[in-house]
C-alpha cells in the first residue's frame, strides 16, 4: 500500500452515532409443543364509557400490566391504556386526525432504536372503495397504574402517517400485525372465505413514501376481524368473533412461511351472550392473550397458557412506579454518592415518575426558583439479586429530560446529553422535555450484577433553567438487545473504491452521509440492511478527505 493510500485511509474517517433497541427475551419452546390455553378467565369490566366500540388491543411491551385499545369508524385517532382489569389509565391522541375506520392495533420496533412503537391501523373498508388506507405510527408513551385518578390526555410524540395502497385494488382489513423480528407490518384482509395477508418491510415503512403492498399469503380463514404476533415472535393468531386460528413459529422463519403451515384452533369467546368481539393480543411476557369485544362496560378475558412450553417471564429487578431515594435540595454531593455503599437513609423517599410541572408525577421534586431552578437532581435505589448464573441480557429503560449520568455499583454504565466532567452546577448539553414520558431503551452488559444487594444511582442535570418541567423513572429487566445502526469497521480502500460495512436491524435502513470538511454534509446511499441485519456501502475515492457517519431521524429522540 502506497503511502498516499495510508494517508486516505487514516482520513476516511467513520463517525459512529449508536444507540441501541432492547427486546423481550425470545424463550424457546419446547420442540414440537402444541401451545394450549385455558378457558376464559374475566380480568375486569371497561370502566370508562369513551370506549364503546373496541376494535383493537394491544399489550404494551415497556409498560407492564397495559393494554392499549381503540374506538372503530368515525371517532378521532385515540388510543386508550387500560390495565388489565379494564381501569382507564390514559389516552394518547394523534391531532387533526378526525375520521376514520380503526380496526386494529399493534405494538412493535420502529425507526429509532430505544423506541416501541403503536401502530394504529386506518385500515377498514367496508364499501371495499378506498384507494388508499393508513397506519398511524406512534412512540410508545409511559403510563402508570396511579394515573386511574386522573387519566392524562398525552399528545402522540413525533406520530408519523404511512400511506398503504393494495396491488390487486381496495381491500376491506380488520387486522393489523408487526412482526418483533423483523419490524415488518402485515394486514390480513376480511372476506366471507379466506383472508389476504399482506406484508410492508421495515425498509418501505422508514422510506417516508406511500408503500404498496405485497401479498405473501392466501389463508382459508374467513372474516377475519383481529390479529397479533406474540412479543418473543413464535406465535401467530387471527381471529373472528367467535373462533381463531393459531400458528407456531420456528426460530428464523418467516411470518408467510410460518403461515403456509397448518393452524391450530384457539378460544376468544368467553361468554355465550358475549357481542362481536374484534381484539385479541397476547401477553407481553408470553403467559397467555387477552380478547374484548364491542360495547359498553366489555368484560376483558384472559386466557391462560397451560403448556409446558410456556415461556419463562422475563426478570424485572427494578419496576416502574417504584420507590427511590432522592435529593432536590441542589447541594453538591461530589463523586461520594455514586459508590454502592454510600449511605443515602437521609435523602427523602418517594416512588416514580418523579418531576415537576406536568401533573402526573407521583413524587413532586423541589426546583426552586421559577426562573432558575435546581440545576441537578440526585437519585438512588438498592435492590436485591438473588442469581446472576441466568442473565444474559439486561436492558435499562428510562423516562427523562433533559442530561443524564447512570452509576451501577459505583461504575458509570451510560450518559447522555452531558459532559463527561459536569460538575452539580452543570446545565445539560441539550433539551429533551419533548421526549421526557417516552421510554428509551439502552443494553446494559449482565456482569454489572453481583448476587446480593446491587446499587444504582442517577444524577439529572436541566437544560433550560427556567423550563416549566422535568421527569424521571427508571426500568431494569433481563431483555435481548438489538444494536443500533452502526459502522462494523473502518472503511476499506481498495482500487480507488472506498468500502464501508454496516450492521443494525433486520430489514432497517442506514442513511449515510458524507462530508469532506465535517460540517457540511451530504447524502451519499441508503443502505437497506439484509436478514442477518448487514450491509455494505462503496463509492469511488475522491480528492481529499473523506468522513462518513449514519444520519439519524430527525424525528428520533436526542
Amino acid at each position: 500500500m502506497s503511502p498516499s493510500d495510508r494517508c486516505w485511509l487514516a482520513r476516511c474517517t467513520v463517525l459512529l452515532l449508536s444507540a441501541c433497541l432492547c427486546r423481550l427475551i425470545e424463550p424457546q419452546n419446547a420442540v414440537g409443543q402444541t401451545p394450549s390455553f385455558s378457558s376464559a378467565i374475566t380480568n375486569g369490566f371497561v370502566t370508562t364509557t369513551e370506549i364503546w366500540e373496541a376494535s383493537g388491543l394491544a399489550a404494551s411491551r415497556q409498560n407492564p400490566g397495559v393494554l392499549w385499545t381503540h374506538n372503530d369508524s368515525g371517532f378521532p385517532g385515540t388510543v386508550f391504556a387500560l390495565s388489565t382489569n379494564g381501569t382507564l389509565l390514559g389516552q394518547c391522541e394523534v391531532p387533526n386526525v378526525f375520521s376514520g375506520d380503526f380496526e386494529d392495533i399493534a405494538i412493535g420496533p420502529g425507526p429509532s432504536p430505544g423506541l416501541q412503537y403503536i401502530y394504529l391501523g386506518d385500515i377498514g373498508d367496508n364499501s371495499i372503495v378506498r384507494e388508499q388506507i393508513r397506519v398511524f405510527r406512534i412512540p410508545e408513551p409511559s403510563i402508570y397504574f396511579y394515573q386511574s385518578n386522573s387519566p392524562p390526555i398525552i399528545p402522540a410524540v413525533a406520530f408519523r402517517e404511512i400511506v398503504f395502497t393494495y396491488p390487486d385494488g381496495p381491500h376491506n382489513a380488520e387486522a393489523l400485525m408487526v412482526d418483533p423480528w423483523t419490524g415488518d407490518i402485515f394486514i390480513a384482509t376480511k372476506a366471507t372465505n379466506s383472508s389476504g395477508i399482506y406484508q410492508a418491510t421495515r425498509a418501505e415503512l422508514e422510506s417516508g413514501a406511500p408503500v404498496e403492498l405485497t401479498h405473501v399469503e392466501e389463508l382459508d380463514v374467513r372474516s377475519t376481524s383481529a390479529g397479533d404476533i406474540s412479543a418473543d415472535g413464535r406465535l401467530i393468531a387471527l381471529r373472528r368473533g367467535s373462533r381463531a386460528e393459531l400458528w407456531t413459529r420456528s426460530p428464523g422463519q418467516s411470518v408467510a412461511d410460518a403461515l403456509e403451515q397448518s393452524s391450530a384452533r384457539i378460544p376468544v369467546v368467553g361468554a355465550p351472550t358475549e357481542p362481536n368481539g374484534e381484539a385479541l393480543t397476547f401477553d407481553w411476557a408470553g403467559a397467555g392473550y387477552y380478547t374484548l369485544s364491542e360495547g359498553y362496560g366489555q368484560p376483558i378475558y384472559f386466557f391462560r397458557r397451560t403448556d409446558s412450553g410456556k415461556p419463562v417471564p422475563p426478570r424485572i429487578f427494578i419496576a416502574p412506579g417504584t420507590s427511590w431515594h432522592y435529593l432536590d435540595d441542589g447541594s453538591d454531593q461530589d463523586v461520594a454518592w455514586r459508590a454502592s455503599d454510600f449511605d443515602d437513609s437521609f435523602w427523602p423517599e418517594g416512588s416514580s415518575q418523579f418531576g415537576y410541572g406536568q401533573n402526573d408525577e407521583q413524587t413532586v421534586l423541589f426546583y426552586g426558583d421559577d426562573s432558575f431552578k435546581v440545576p441537578t437532581t440526585y437519585f438512588r435505589k438498592q435492590f436485591e439479586v438473588s442469581s446472576i448464573v441466568a442473565v444474559s441480557n439486561l436492558a435499562l429503560r428510562v423516562c427523562f429530560n433533559d442530561g443524564i449520568a447512570i452509576y451501577f455499583n459505583g461504575v458509570e454504565i451510560w450518559r447522555h446529553n452531558l459532559a463527561p466532567d459536569a460538575g452539580f452546577d452543570a446545565v445539560a448539553n441539550g433539551d429533551r422535555s419533548t421526549w421526557q414520558n417516552i421510554w428509551w431503551s439502552i443494553p446494559i452488559q449482565p456482569s454489572v450484577l453481583h448476587d446480593g444487594v446491587n446499587a444504582i444511582a442517577v444524577e439529572l442535570h436541566r437544560f433550560d433553567l427556567g423550563g416549566p418541567d422535568l421527569s424521571f423513572d427508571l426500568q431494569l429487566l433481563e431483555a435481548t438487545v438489538e444494536l443500533a445502526r452502526r459502522f462494523t469497521a473502518a472503511p476499506q480502500l481498495t482500487n480507488d473504491v472506498c468500502h464501508v460495512e454496516l450492521a443494525g436491524p433486520v430489514g432497517s435502513i442506514a442513511r449515510i452521509e458524507a462530508s469532506l470538511d465535517l460540517v457540511e454534509w451530504l447524502p451519499a446511499a441508503s443502505v437497506v440492511l439484509d436478514a442477518t441485519g448487514t450491509g455494505s456501502f462503496e463509492e469511488p475515492a475522491t480528492e481529499g478527505p473523506r468522513f462518513y457517519r449514519i444520519a439519524v431521524d430527525p424525528q428520533a429522540p436526542h
